[in-house]
């Protein structure tokens, strides 16, 4: 294996925690160098691969920027490496994703979406903030019996709920904060693609889109019209894109911090029907080797391992605010604090967003679509499903 091998991470934390691992790594094998490096802008590393001046391991967000290295052939395979079958094996098999048949990335945390409602508001509008909404109808009522509410003493206007609609126009990554009420109305029957990711599927029946925005357009009533009055104002009864990766937005909120399980409780997002399954999309980190020289990827290999060592990665998603993919660590008592808990139960129906070179233009077409219809309102709903058909598919056909 090579003596020095380069990674690519995010400043901030993350570069700060995988530094103290490589030390470790390096101090258990003398000779050997890691350096760290920042990733490139935008998180695309085309540039760098165009000019044979890759990183040996990326560590990086779930998303299309995998999918795209994969068809690109830049990324080595990791299922038949030594000692992937035992790594594989202790991890969350719904956090791996099989990108053009190949398994490419190792996740090394998790984050995921559930709902986030404000007890105080709960009370005020006469509901039981021990109950929060497990339906649809439930969640409507709900949202318009807090919007009903007074203004707070400052002025603010009290709302049901909030979507982040700005962020419509940011990007397909908004679609994996939207996407757990698509998936509760198809019941994970549908994402976005076909297994070839060549076409949409989402205008299928079974795929519910309609009930989606259906259930979206109601919900937008009794909201904002942006995220500039967000949850944390205290104004805003329930949020149902409220991850796991927020947790320290709680301490910044107005007038003193939100405790989950005191002033702030956190449920599942809800259902159609009662008895139906509620889902999450994954979001988180993902470990991924670059094509390079046979002996750096095998040391690139040999640190990701190294680094999803349960010591380790316990390490890397405690310091960094992930949830464990590793199975034996949710019963960890870290995991089992009754914050943490709802979020590790949900890991069980979590499902990661498609992430195929294509996914990111398919849901930023739709987003766009999205905005007009629950937004706007300029296009009616009867015709939502099939104008963003046929947005997605031009989108699919464009370079």
């Amino acid at each position: 294996m090579a003596d020095e091998i380069r990674v690519s991470v995010v400043a901030g934390a993350m570069q700060d925690t995988v530094t103290k691992l490589a030390e470790k790594y390096e101090a258990a094998n003398p000779g050997v160098t890691i350096t760290l490096e920042l990733e490139p802008e935008g998180g695309t590393f085309q540039a760098l691969i165009a000019a044979g001046n890759q990183p040996d391991l990326i560590i990086t967000s779930f998303g299309p920027q995998l999918g795209t290295l994969a068809e690109q052939e830049a990324a080595v395979a990791l299922e038949d490496l030594p000692g992937a079958d035992e790594l594989f094996g202790r991890l969350e098999s719904a956090a791996i994703q099989a990108l053009y048949g190949h398994t490419y990335y190792v996740p090394m945390g998790a984050d995921v979406t559930l709902m986030i409602y404000n007890k105080a508001l709960f009370e005020e509008a006469g509901l039981d903030p021990d109950t929060p909404p497990a339906t649809w109808d439930d969640f409507l009522a709900a949202a318009e019996a807090i919007d009903a509410l007074p203004s707070r003493d400052n002025g603010d206007d009290v709302y049901g709920t909030v979507f982040w609609n700005e962020a419509l126009q940011w990007g397909g990554w908004y679609w994996n904060m939207l996407q757990p009420i698509y998936l509760n109305a198809n019941q994970d029957e549908c994402q976005l693609l076909n297994n070839l990711a060549t076409d949409v599927v989402f205008d299928q029946e079974e795929c519910a889109l309609g009930s989606f925005f259906d259930f979206t357009k109601s919900a937008q009533q009794y909201a904002p019209p942006t995220m500039e009055t967000n949850f944390f104002s205290r104004s805003i009864g329930m949020w149902l894109q409220y991850g796991y990766s927020w947790e320290p937005n709680l301490e910044s909120a107005a007038d003193r911090p939100m405790v989950i399980g005191e002033d702030v409780a956190v449920a599942p997002v809800p259902v159609p029907e009662e008895g139906d399954t509620s889902f999450t999309t994954y979001g988180g980190r993902a470990g991924m080797i670059l094509k390079t020289e046979p002996e750096r990827e095998a040391r690139a290999w040999d640190f990701l391992q190294f680094m999803m060592e349960d010591e380790n990665n316990y390490q890397f998603i405690t310091e960094l605010g992930y949830l464990p993919v590793i199975v034996s660590l949710k019963d960890d008592p870290y995991f089992q604090d009754p914050a943490r808990q709802p979020f590790v139960e949900l890991l069980e129906h979590g499902v990661v967003p498609e992430q195929y070179a294509t996914a990111d233009r398919v849901a930023s077409a739709l987003q766009g679509v999205y905005s007009q219809v629950v937004v706007e309102g300029t296009v009616p709903l009867d015709e939502a499903v099939a104008t963003a058909a046929e947005q997605a598919r031009a989108a699919l056909q464009s370079e």
